[in-house]
């Protein structure tokens, strides 16, 4: 436990044995936390907050004294969860930087606060129901409403100020949330503070910040502030609240997907009329994703919305760099995207489709086993899976990763905006059909091109192929945008600082006769090695991307052009695309680098690359022409521990049954719960333990020791992960 420095010694102690379960989170966060010098600190400190679990039973009590006091209101009350994460009131004064969250006073539970809830409804009623008014005489009439509900301040016309018509209490949990630490990782920190191009050489730094799962339900009500308000001024009151947090959020971090909420089930919800511009799709994974948050732990490997927006960010920025200076880029991109100054014109949801998603541990020596990965052709070679994913299996920090087939439900809100992005009288309206198009284009090259999570542009994280687009297409939406902008003009390669669609080298096309993508993952990362190995000892391989070992003696006078030291991301993206019969296409494209350490120089061995690869690939097609399918995306349990010594749970699992993925099993609730206060269970047969996957379905009374029946999500030798049944 962490106790501020000021306490004298024996206070902390007696703090720390008495209070260890029940202390007040918010006096955690507020009084007691520890020192937060840099980022490490700050995330151990707020580990600590979200062991001060609180007390449900006493919650209880206090939602049946609320639930009393809504009904002599005569409240309008519905049930609202979310469907991602939610965090509020970062800035809330304590020594964490922009970490805090919003805490009830006396009890020490996250919750909502009426006022934050009413401007969010009244944003909602004022940038998307009023423009839904037919004339400008509904229109006048519809301020009107807003006014009278909302309440008024004094105007210079003489207007008097006056109090809305409808009360918004705060909205309380249904049951005590547990705060898990999340986290935003800025990569381009300079670029958008200002200071230079968006370069890939930019070291980020991860900031870490409290926030609340999804899956939590919170009651809303309304009331009226005297009784003889019309239940219209309810009814609409109500709907303008219930569109808020579905189509707005609740709370920082909106635009990057935080804070959404749907109607709870077997609930009566507001009925919303009205919606801003959307596109719904679906983003499957053709390709092992390793995703991770603060604890890189298989609780949080999970697609977050902030990591997607992310990389459209920077697959939109392709489609404009050359076009326009760096600056004019920024100014373009806060348009679409927002910056520090105002938020952004879409917003992002991202929501797991239920049953697709499986965490598995990377036992790389068990997927060479279960893909039948060729071994080395000698001691001088890596294992291509490894040579790509190099630090994804290190001693104690052995990664989890995403199964391919992996799905998710994304959706993307768009609102008109203004470049720039600002209140001046020259600023020319965009359109939120201009804007959605800018998403959607972003998101194609990035399914088509990129990847997601660690070693993504190894191959790693590969989407499916989104419909509707090709590159021609991304290329005419950007000039349409940029013309709406005032901005149009001809490429100039002086200004394309950054990545640019324009300087994109000749995309590299292979479809192979290969389903199994652990086995074209391996034959990529062989090519890539040979390809290295002509340049053994040669400063000229340091044009593929930093850092990168080279072997003495070293040749050449390869120097990285400044700001670049020894650190810059590969300037080369490998993806796994599939067609329709199931068989993979590889696609390697590649960006010249001006900083590797000129674009002559990268560009000539970037072209030397591509032309090796696509010699190569053809041979090891031809060469391993089989149907390649995994049999499935499990790798096999090993039974064999460390050094080859079978531990206990190997030996009973090397006995006993083992339970396969989707097999329901008698398991035991644990008292330790995950690093985000999510439950864990124990298979007694096999004595392996792990997560309750969607921990918030197992129901409030159970308690550490109960026996339940759970269903398996998946199993290796080390551990296994369960969910709680639906039915």
């Amino acid at each position: 436990m962490l106790i501020s420095p000021v306490l004298p010694s024996r206070t902390a102690k007696l703090i720390e044995k008495t209070v260890l379960q029940s202390r007040h989170p918010g006096l955690q966060l507020d009084k007691f936390i520890g020192p937060c010098g840099n980022q490490e600190q700050q995330k151990a400190a707020l580990t600590e907050v979200c062991k001060a679990t609180g007390d449900n039973s006493l919650l209880q009590v206090l939602l049946r004294r609320r639930e009393s006091v809504m009904m002599s209101l005569s409240a309008r009350v519905f049930r609202y969860v979310t469907t991602g994460s939610l965090t509020l009131h970062l800035a809330r004064a304590s020594v964490a930087e922009n970490a805090g969250i919003c805490l009830h006073p006396i009890y020490g539970f996250a919750y909502l606060p009426g006022s934050g809830l009413k401007g969010m409804a009244r944003a909602f009623a004022e940038r998307i129901w009023l423009p839904h008014q037919a004339d400008k005489a509904d229109k006048d009439v519809a301020k009107s409403k807003i006014n009278e509900i909302f309440g008024a301040l004094q105007t210079s016309k003489g207007a008097e100020a006056s109090a809305g018509l409808l009360v918004f209490h705060d909205a309380w949990p249904e049951r005590w949330p547990q705060l898990y630490v999340d986290i935003v990782n800025n990569h381009h920190k300079d670029y958008y503070a200002g200071k230079g191009a968006p370069g890939d050489w930019e070291d980020p730094t991860p900031i870490s910040f409290l926030a609340i799962g999804a899956g939590e339900t919170f009651c809303f009500a309304i009331s009226k502030r005297s009784a003889d308000v019309p239940d219209e001024w309810v009814d609409l009151g109500s709907m303008w609240l219930a569109g808020a947090l579905t189509y707005l959020g609740v709370g920082a971090k909106t635009n990057a997907g935080y804070g959404y909420f749907q109607p709870a089930r077997d609930t009566v919800v507001p009925q919303v009329h009205v919606a801003p511009l959307e596109h719904k799709t679906t983003m499957e994974l053709v390709s092992p994703a390793f995703l991770a948050g603060a604890y890189q732990q298989q609780e949080d490997a999970e697609l977050r919305p902030a990591t997607l927006r992310g990389l459209l960010r920077w697959w939109w920025r392709t489609m404009h760099s050359g076009y326009v200076d760096v600056p004019t880029l920024r100014r373009l991109e806060a348009s679409v995207w927002g910056d520090t100054k105002a938020s952004g014109a879409v917003r992002l949801i991202v929501e797991p489709v239920a049953g697709t998603v499986q965490i598995m541990d990377f036992d790389k020596r068990a997927i060479q086993r279960q893909s039948r990965l060729k071994a080395p052709p000698n001691n001088k070679t890596t294992q291509g899976l490894g040579y790509h994913s190099r630090g994804m299996d290190e001693k104690g920090r052995r990664r989890c990763y995403v199964a391919p087939g992996a799905k998710w439900s994304v959706r993307f809100m768009a609102r008109p905006s203004s470049y720039p992005n600002d209140d001046t009288k020259d600023a020319r309206h965009i359109s939120s059909e201009v804007i959605l198009k800018q998403a959607q284009a972003a998101l194609w090259l990035l399914c088509h091109y990129g990847g997601v999570g660690s070693k993504s542009r190894k191959g790693f994280g590969s989407f499916a192929d989104q419909p509707g687009l090709d590159l021609d297409g991304c290329k005419r939406i950007a000039a349409e945008f940029r013309a709406k902008c005032g901005v149009s003009g001809h490429f100039d390669e002086r200004q394309a600082e950054s990545p640019s669609l324009e300087q994109m080298l000749p995309l590299l096309e292979q479809p192979v006769n290969w389903k199994d993508p652990w086995f074209a993952l391996d034959q990529v990362g062989y090519s890539a090695q040979d390809f290295a190995k002509r340049y053994k000892h040669r400063r000229e391989k340091m044009a593929l991307g930093l850092p990168r070992e080279i072997g003495y003696p070293q040749s050449g006078t390869f120097h990285p052009a400044t700001p670049v030291v020894n650190r810059h991301a590969a300037p080369v993206h490998y993806h796994l695309g599939k067609s329709s019969d199931g068989k993979l296409v590889v696609r390697v494209v590649a960006f010249p680098a001006g900083k590797l350490p000129n674009l002559a120089q990268s560009r000539a061995m970037l072209e030397k690359l591509l032309a090796y690869l696509a010699e190569d690939l053809v041979r090891r097609n031809r060469e391993n022409n089989e149907p390649r399918t995994s049999p499935f995306n499990n790798p096999a349990p090993s039974f064999k521990g460390h050094n080859s010594v079978r531990t206990e749970a190997n030996r009973q699992m090397h006995t006993a049954k083992i339970p396969k993925a989707g097999e329901r099993v008698e398991a035991i609730l644990m008292a330790e719960k995950t690093a985000k206060g999510g439950w864990k269970a124990r298979h007694e047969f096999t004595g392996l333990c792990g997560p309750i996957q969607n921990t918030r379905d197992v129901p409030v009374d159970c308690q550490p020791g109960s026996r339940v029946i759970l269903e398996v999500a998946s199993v290796n030798a080390r551990e296994m992960s369960f969910r709680w049944p639906k039915h």
